[in-house]
Parts: structure tokens; sequence; C-alpha cells
């Protein structure tokens, strides 16, 4: 009798501590990804991101292309300026929110990881480098890994105990990851190969019927399963017709797959078969050396999500090295189900720690956090903007948001400031986004033999080569636009990758490309 009224007790009381410890953890990620979220100089990608969400609130309108991706980020992102204003912290906010809300999303599979696991994944999400920064890069890329970690939760909570909800809700979200970026395609194949596989396996002592994943699927309704089909397309069809508003939207998803096939042998940002390999080995050690317990755990008592997340984690791996866009932001796919494995990792180390290799295998887990909460601060905070660390991609410098707050404030105190861009060599963002309220105009420079007659003019190295003897009304400086590290991996040495483990030293040189700010004397004597 008293076993009984305590035991009740006792549980409620872990799960409340528990769900604490959850609580802090969110609470934690959102802090971390809020610091100073509007204070690193805008990407050329995030201030596209920015600048068309930014005409979407204004206008109200919005057409699909897939260059810019899916349509779910910018009807977010407009919202979020229609409440708060456009500002450069409120562009990041929803990438922020989404890194954020992945956080809590393992609690959900406690019961098929162990919560151990589940909590481990949880922190890993929340402090983990890599999420970490693209939490607090305006692309796509993590609200696909939001929305992909929610799947995976409702349909393993489907087949461990199906609900009449599964199916709409399964379907609601796939619509939404579509409508976020094209990459989806991979998930769907990742996801569909490793189910037709365990289904050809488990048939193997039963007919294809009597399978445990059949048996799951039977378990509801034939009108279930209809709403399922039902919420997919509704969703698909409002996102991406700008809801109804432009009905050829409707073929978002072939016009989508048709030009991102044809840009694979365009191989922009291509860095080779082993780069996502090496960002993993740069960043994210700690994760491979606990997915590998976590291997090893699954051997020893596999299970069906187990099995997935090895299946999903080389699979997507294999398929994200050979396609031909290659940049940092697209390890967030494969990561996400290493770091579920990582948690098993973790479990498996907890629940042998009375053993000497259990505790060996904690140590790992302290050494790995440490090396984690370094490398974070490292790629988020100190490095944030350069080059040398493998998640910054070809980046706007630290001297464009300084270049960026010299013009707005020579705005603020001469109101019809005239400016004018060089839209050479792509220049043309992320000044787009930074300039939008400003009377700017974007032109190609290197064309042109006289200067136009404007207040400040900011080119490229090759325009300001070209018309500097005849800019002799203003003062000028040069600065650095966009950096970057093209990686001599056959330079690598062990010694050159300790150096660059310990203090990031690069192991060949970082370059860049610079542009010219002038400004005209008579404005620059007015305003002082």
């Amino acid at each position: 009798m008293t076993v009984r009224a305590r035991l009740p007790g006792t549980l409620a009381g872990r799960d409340r501590r528990e769900l604490a410890g959850y609580g802090l953890l969110v609470l934690v990620a959102l802090v971390l990804r809020l610091i100073d979220l509007g204070d690193r100089p805008f990407h050329h990608d995030e201030s596209q991101d920015g600048y068309f969400s930014y005409l979407f609130r204004r206008t109200g309108d919005y057409e699909y292309h897939p260059l810019l991706h899916g349509p779910l980020r910018f009807y977010l992102t407009g919202g979020i300026y229609l409440l708060l204003g456009d500002t450069d912290f409120t562009a990041r906010l929803a990438p922020a929110l989404m890194g954020t809300l992945m956080v809590p999303l393992p609690y959900l599979l406690r019961r098929q990881l162990g919560r151990v696991a589940a909590f481990a994944a949880a922190v890993m999400l929340a402090v983990g480098p890599s999420y970490l920064y693209y939490s607090r890069f305006a692309r796509e890329d993590i609200y696909v890994a939001c929305v992909t970690l929610a799947l995976i939760v409702v349909a393993f909570r489907f087949l461990e105990r199906p609900r009449r909800h599964h199916p709409a809700l399964f379907g609601a979200l796939l619509a939404l990851t579509f409508a976020t970026k094209e990459t989806t395609f991979i998930t769907v194949f990742v996801g569909g190969s490793f189910f037709l596989a365990a289904l050809a396996f488990q048939s193997r002592r039963a007919g294809w019927l009597e399978t445990p994943l059949a048996r799951s699927l039977a378990a509801v309704r034939r009108e279930d399963w209809a709403w399922g089909v039902a919420a997919a397309l509704g969703v698909y069809t409002l996102m991406f017709t700008t809801f109804l508003t432009h009905p050829s939207g409707i073929y978002g998803l072939w016009t989508g797959l048709d030009y991102w096939l044809g840009q694979h042998g365009v191989e922009r940002g291509r860095e080779g078969y082993s780069f996502y390999a090496i960002v993993l080995l740069a960043h994210e050690w700690p994760a491979l050396l606990l997915a590998g317990v976590g291997v090893a755990a699954t051997v020893r008592r596999p299970t069906l999500l187990r099995a997935f997340l090895i299946w999903a984690f080389v699979v997507s791996l294999i398929v994200y090295s050979w396609a031909g866009e290659q940049f940092a932001w697209l390890v967030l796919h494969p990561l996400l189900p290493l770091v579920l494995l990582a948690g098993v990792g973790v479990q498996a180390a907890w629940e042998g720690r009375r053993g000497w290799l259990g505790r060996l295998g904690l140590a790992a887990c302290v050494l790995g956090l440490a090396y984690t909460g370094y490398s974070s601060w490292l790629a988020n905070v100190a490095h944030r903007a350069d080059p040398r660390e493998f998640l910054v991609a070809t980046q706007s410098s630290e001297d464009v948001k300084d270049v960026a707050d010299e013009v707005l404030a020579l705005a603020q105190r001469r109101p019809r400031l005239r400016v004018t861009i060089d839209s050479a060599e792509g220049a043309t963002f992320p000044w787009a986004w930074y300039f939008r309220e400003l009377n700017v105009g974007y032109q190609d420079m290197t064309k042109v033999t006289e200067p136009p007659e404007t207040d400040v003019l900011v080119l490229t190295q090759a325009s300001h080569l070209g018309l500097q003897p005849r800019l002799t009304g203003f003062e000028g400086r040069e600065f650095r636009f966009r950096v970057w590290w093209v990686r001599e991996y056959g330079e690598q040495t062990p010694g050159k990758w300790l150096r660059w483990y310990a203090s990031r030293e690069p192991w060949n040189p970082t370059g860049g490309m610079p542009e010219w700010l002038y400004v005209r004397r008579a404005v620059t004597a007015a305003v002082e």
C-alpha cells in the first residue's frame, strides 16, 4: 500500500522536474538566439530573404520562384514585420524562433529514444554550433530542419500508438516543408526508401499485410487518411498560390524540382564530396563520437527509430555530398538524425555509468559538451562573419555593417540623400536590404564613363579603377565587401588541423572582394 501510494507521486515529481529541465533549456536556447540577433552583417542570401519579405509586407503580393525557395518564410517574416516593424533584428526573428521550437520536440520522442537520449538531443539542438548559427541566420534551412523533426515525431508516435489526427498532421507538415525548400524531395526519398526497406525486411517473416508497419497504417480509418491527403493539398495550395491570389503557383512542386535538377550541373559552392563530412568533423565531432556509441547501442538493442536514424544520416550525407550545390547550411539536414542518434549514445553511456565503459562514455560527453560550447562561441560570437569558420559561407564582412550604419546616419541628417550602388558582380545585395528606405539607384558602373549625380557612391573594385580620376568631388575609402576562404584541402596536415581546432588558424590564406565608399565632400561638410 505504501509503495503504491508513493509511486505515482514519485513519477509525477520526475515528470515535473523533466518538464522544468526542458523549460529552462528552451529559455536558454531562446536567449542565445536573440542576443545581438541583428548585429552581424547580413549575408547576401539573408538580405534577399529580408528584402523580399519586406516587399511582401508592403504590397501584399508574392509569387513563388524556385530561385528564392519556398514561400513559408516570406509569409512568416512578413507577418513579423507587420507586427514589429522591419529591422535587422526582426528579419532574423522567425529563424530564431524556429530554431528555438526545435529544442522541446525531442521530448515527444522520449518513449522511443529514452528520456536521457531525448534531453541530450535537445541540449545539442539548443547550444550546438551549427543549429545555433543557422537559427541566427535568415535562410530557410532551419525551417526545414524544424518541420522535418516534427515529421519524425509524428511518424514514430503514430507507428507506436496510431491516432486519428496523425495523418492530417503529417500531411500538413509535409506540405509546409515543401513550401519551405525543395530539399524536401531528398527528405521524402530518405524516409520513403527506409520505410520500403523496413517493410520488405518485416515481410520476410509474415505477409505484407501482417507486418507491424502495415498494421499501424491500417489502425486508423480510411477517412483519416483522406483527411491527411486533404490537409496536404489544402496547405500546399494556400502556400504556393499565395492564398489563392496566384493560381499558377499550384505548379510550384514541379517547377521547383525542374529548376533545381537543372542547377545540379552548375555546382554552385562545390567543395568536393567530403565537404559535409569535414564540416561535421570540424564543428560537430562530439555528435559524431556519441552517435558512434548510439550505433553500437542500436546493434545491441535495435528499434525502428534507431535504425531510421542511422539510415537517414548515411543516406542524407551521401545525397547531399553528391548534389551539385554545396553550402555549409545544408549540413543541418544530415546533422539532424545524427544529433538524435548521439542522444542514444548519451543514453547508453548513462545506463552503463556503473562500469568503466559507461564512465568513459560520460567523460566523453563532458569533453564533447565543452568543445561544443567553445565551437559555438567561436562561430556565433568571435568569428561570426569570419570565413575561417566552416559554417561561414562567402560572407559580407564586418565592414559592410559599418558602411551601412554610416550611410544611414548621413540619411538621417540629410533626408534627401541620394545613393547609387554599383550592381556589377552581383553587388546589389545586401545593400538593397540596408538601404530599402533610401533614395537609392542600382547601376552597373563598369559600363559608364562619368560618375552619376549622387551624394553617396558604392563601387566595386573594377568600377573604382575606371572612375577614380573623375571622382574629384568625393572622399573615398576602400573596405572589405565579401570575405571567403577557398580551402586548399591538399595542404591539410594533422598539425594544421590541430592549430585550426585550437585557434581557428586557417591552413591557407583567406581572401575577399573589396568595394569603395565615396561620399560627396559637400554632403560631409553640410552635416558636420
